[in-house]
């Protein structure tokens, strides 16, 4: 599997983070407490100690355990790959982003509102989850199977049936898990690509076309830089109405060359009729130089 440049960064940041707080911030307790790592990054509840907003990143790349990494990070690449080749890896490093922040917002306005109990918040699983959206937003009739299930299943299916269990889970269950953080994950990952596919429709019909290449090697290279995004939205880009202009110039400068070709076409063959019935020696000066020049462009051509 070819692992694409922000899912690889994502991936090696979530392994030291798991590294730091599991093998070696234990070796240096505070306290005795050799959970103060973990304890330091985690998302905690608003109104409760411990609670900063640098946490609303940092939570993201923490983990409760081996296997929470693991079916995280496998999930990532699974899907994440293919979202980057779609989008890009500077927007895929702001979506990744965004969904996480975002989930966490949902999961603790829930809390505050009294639908789940106040807990710490650590995993990547709400940005993974925005991050599966896309991909059946982008690949919705891709097949994946899924075990136990002895069939595949299309990719918007599956997300659609999670979306579902995530929902029931989350007003049933207390098994711990922040389900609201999941759905939140899918929510702020549909608002994006919700946002961005109205933007691409605007610009397509001001003619400044913006499309998304699925080709590896040749997006990348294709990413505005976040200046060059900044300047856009306050400034407006004006290469559509010039270009309209130069289109409207391109047409009256062809059809002017083609209504000057007409007329020496329609000269030069009137000329040849009257050299086959009277002989070039009747021809007329100004008949002579225009049959010269005529076959002097023919070479020039050539």
């Amino acid at each position: 599997m070819r692992i694409t440049p922000a899912v690889k960064v994502i991936l090696i940041i979530n392994v030291v983070f798991y590294i730091l707080t599991y093998w070696v911030t234990p070796l240096f307790a505070l306290d005795g407490h050799t959970d103060w790592f973990l304890n330091f990054n985690a998302l905690h509840p608003i109104g409760y100690g411990g609670f900063a907003l640098y946490q609303y990143v940092t939570y993201m790349f923490m983990h409760g355990g081996w296997w929470h990494l693991f079916f995280n990070m496998w999930s990532l690449m699974i899907f994440g790959n293919a979202v980057e080749q779609q989008i890009g890896t500077q927007r895929f490093y702001f979506y990744y982003l965004m969904c996480g922040i975002g989930s966490a917002l949902v999961n603790q306005l829930c809390t505050l509102i009294g639908i789940i109990p106040p807990s710490q918040l650590v995993g990547a699983s709400g940005a993974i989850y925005g991050v599966m959206a896309a991909a059946a937003f982008f690949f919705p009739n891709a097949k994946l199977f899924i075990i136990p299930i002895p069939f595949p299943l299309k990719l918007k299916y599956l997300v659609g049936f999670y979306t579902l269990v995530e929902m029931y889970l989350g007003i049933t269950s207390i098994d711990g898990v922040a389900h609201f953080a999941h759905l939140g994950g899918i929510l702020i990952g549909a608002l994006i690509l919700f946002f961005w596919k109205m933007q691409e429709k605007k610009k397509t019909q001001r003619g400044n076309y913006w499309s998304s290449s699925s080709t590896y090697d040749s997006h990348y290279d294709k990413d505005e830089g976040i200046w060059e995004k900044v300047k856009k939205f306050f400034v407006g880009s004006r290469t559509p109405k010039m270009r309209v202009t130069n289109v409207r110039e391109a047409n009256h400068e062809d059809h002017e060359y083609n209504r000057r070709k007409a007329q020496d076409n329609e000269e030069i063959d009137r000329i040849l009729d009257k050299i086959r019935k009277n002989g070039y020696q009747n021809l007329s000066e100004s008949e002579k130089a225009t049959l010269f020049n005529a076959s002097k462009k023919m070479r020039g051509e050539e």
